[in-house]
């Protein structure tokens, strides 16, 4: 009789124990930096954990529970675009420049995961520069960003012309890129 008690408990602590290690093999328990190197970006931290510490990964502490690890995305252009999932918002991110935050129904639509963090979204990237007479150079691009729902979303931005001089302005300092109308991207790439 003792043997038939003991068995289903041993066994409800075998699976217990088996349960707490699947949310690990999940890898969603990893805090992965923002900030990795080009090389680290492609690689599973799950199936290669000797490569977190190199890389700057780490497993989350569930008593840090309350912190807001960023998680990220690759666009597949330009390169080093990607967005970034913070304070519960979305963020555009290019190289040297301010943030751009995202708002619509792209918000609820791209997933965030150890397994998404490996694909780049595969966006699309129309790029086009301007100069008119007695005007200032216009540059301007649209990106259409695919969601995980099968939805796609256009953004358009502007980059406007660098203020000041080289002794005043910094080689450092980053591109504040501008959000416009994708109507009026519309217009001004019909006219040119």
């Amino acid at each position: 009789m003792m043997k038939k008690i003991m068995l289903p408990s041993c066994l409800l602590a075998i699976s217990m124990l088996a349960g707490c290690g699947g949310s690990a093999q999940k890898g969603e328990d990893l805090e992965v930096p923002t900030d990795l190197p080009p090389i680290c970006r492609d690689i599973d931290f799950v199936a290669n954990p000797d490569m977190r510490e190199v890389c700057g990964v780490r497993k989350a502490s569930h008593n840090m529970a309350y912190r807001n690890i960023p998680q990220q995305r690759y666009l597949i252009k330009p390169a080093e675009t990607s967005i970034v999932k913070t304070n519960g918002k979305l963020e555009l991110r290019f190289q040297n420049s301010l943030p751009i935050i995202l708002e619509g129904p792209i918000t609820s639509e791209l997933e965030f995961s150890q397994e998404k963090r490996l694909e780049r979204v595969k966006n699309t990237y129309d790029y086009h520069e301007i100069t008119r007479k007695g005007y200032e150079r216009l540059r301007i691009f649209k990106m259409g960003i695919p969601t995980d729902k099968g939805n796609k979303y256009d953004f358009c931005f502007r980059i406007p012309e660098k203020k000041g001089n080289d002794r005043t302005r910094s080689k450092a300092m980053g591109v504040n890129i501008e959000m416009m109308a994708c109507s009026e991207f519309d217009n001004i790439v019909s006219a040119k």
